[in-house]
């Protein structure tokens, strides 16, 4: 676990239930970055990290770039159609509501993000885990509004959730001399840095939703 340079977390919490009228799927959660982007950055006008060349999504759907960094499926498309689970929606995509949100989840993922506010900051414009994690915590304000609080409760417990990242704190930051990172840590002491602060974040979702484990 000390030598990895990518950090990969999955949690799966199963469930299926009706509740007070909706037919509350089982849904995905998703928090990463490019691998699981699914559009939030193409949402986000002052951010450098696009998957806007003519390679990207040649292999899915009609073949144009749809803000996935890949020419078909990303890592959380991949997991979720393994276990017959629906895509969720971007968090930025227009048609985000509460009702899609019961019916499929939500994608937080966000290309050039890290677990470290501070990695892809050259990118301008990108949701770090800590940024996802806020964007989460608000879901989940209206996810209650729209069924109760009881009910949003048990929706979130029976949710699954991916967490996939850490390339970015590597690649974009620690191995960077323009990022104070790269030259405040040594390679053992930066890795202990990231799994505290992962540790931490991951507490903070687990806190937000009581039994999620």
């Amino acid at each position: 676990m000390k030598q990895i340079s990518v950090i990969f977390v999955l949690f799966i919490v199963l469930g299926l239930d009706a509740i007070n009228g909706y037919d509350c799927k089982i849904v995905q959660f998703i928090f990463g970055d490019s691998l699981s982007d699914v559009g939030n950055n193409r949402n986000l006008p002052r951010s450098l990290a696009q998957a806007n060349l003519p390679f990207y999504g040649i292999d899915f759907g009609n073949g144009l770039p749809n803000g996935r960094f890949t020419n078909g499926r990303t890592v959380s498309d991949i997991i979720g159609d393994k276990i017959g689970l629906p895509r969720p929606v971007a968090f930025l995509d227009p048609s985000m509501n509460e009702d899609v949100i019961l019916e499929s989840g939500v994608n937080y993922a966000s290309g050039g993000g890290g677990i470290l506010n501070e990695t892809g900051g050259y990118f301008i414009q990108r949701f770090s885990l800590w940024k996802q994690i806020e964007l989460f915590q608000g879901t989940q304000d209206l996810v209650v509004a729209k069924i109760g609080k009881k009910e949003a409760d048990k929706f979130f417990q029976q949710a699954r959730y991916v967490v996939a990242l850490g390339s970015n704190d590597f690649i974009n930051n620690y191995l960077m001399p323009v990022y104070s990172d790269s030259w405040k840590y040594n390679d053992q002491t930066f890795v202990d840095y990231l799994m505290e602060t992962l540790d931490s974040q991951l507490r903070v979702m687990i806190q937000d939703t009581p039994d999620v484990l």
